[in-house]
């Protein structure tokens, strides 16, 4: 497939600056759920076939409830206020909605030599970096994916790998309304709830506070250069 002129000048190289290390970043613009997830599962396999770069998306979606391909019905405590969507990422059902940050990378990461395991790991850790530039402490819990503050799970991890490329990610609780998240049972834990960071810190954590936070760590943590680009759905 021939790449666009467009598409060959956000390839250009910085001096000193592997071109493995930039990859686009931005917010995907507000759309239907459904929606948004067909344009990313559009634009992971161009990414895979090299007619667009990889690149960083930020979402926002309207309330919603995603039920990856672990299932996740059983863990449905009550009558929701949102509907269900099926998924095809991994993990349980979880909740998506506003004062959540959402993210969503799409990286080589068979030609980077990442597996599964260390992508997920990685993901985490870039949570954990944006809650300790809160001053917040959060960690890993093995055999819990996601991160968690003690029995709280404050960010939720899901991916899928199509055509060596990353789809789906991760969601971070920022000021998001706890309420939508007691209908389910999160990770099917018993006993575990949700947390937000505005929950933990004791003052308003907003999405616009995070997301540079979010956007370094996760530059720092894969070894990557992100760089700013106009809203990624106009490709569609």
């Amino acid at each position: 497939m021939a790449i666009s002129a467009s598409t060959a000048a956000a390839r250009r190289l910085e001096p000193g600056i592997e071109r493995s290390q930039i990859v686009q970043c931005g917010w995907l613009p507000a759309m239907p759920y459904e929606d948004a997830l067909s344009w990313q599962a559009q634009r992971a396999a161009a990414v895979a076939e090299g007619a667009l770069p990889e690149i960083v998306t930020f979402v926002a979606h309207d309330p919603i409830y995603t039920q990856g391909r672990r299932g996740g019905r059983e863990h449905v405590l009550g009558e929701l206020a949102a509907p269900i969507v099926d998924t095809d990422r991994g993990g349980d059902i979880t909740f998506h909605g506003p004062g959540q940050l959402v993210v969503w990378p799409s990286l080589r990461l068979r030609e980077r030599g990442i597996g599964i395991a260390a992508y997920v790991r990685g993901l985490e850790r870039a949570a954990i970096q944006t809650a300790g530039g809160l001053g917040l402490r959060a960690e890993r819990v093995r055999g819990r994916p996601g991160v968690w503050i003690g029995e709280r799970k404050l960010a939720s991890v899901g991916v899928r790998l199509q055509s060596g490329v990353s789809r789906h990610g991760l969601a971070l609780n920022c000021d998001v309304d706890l309420s939508w998240f007691e209908g389910i049972r999160a990770c099917g834990i018993e006993g575990a709830t949700a947390t937000s960071l505005t929950a933990e810190i004791g003052r308003p954590v907003g999405v616009a506070e995070c997301e540079p936070l979010m956007r370094r760590a996760i530059g720092e943590v894969f070894g990557l250069r992100l760089s700013p680009v106009g809203a990624p759905g106009s490709e569609r």
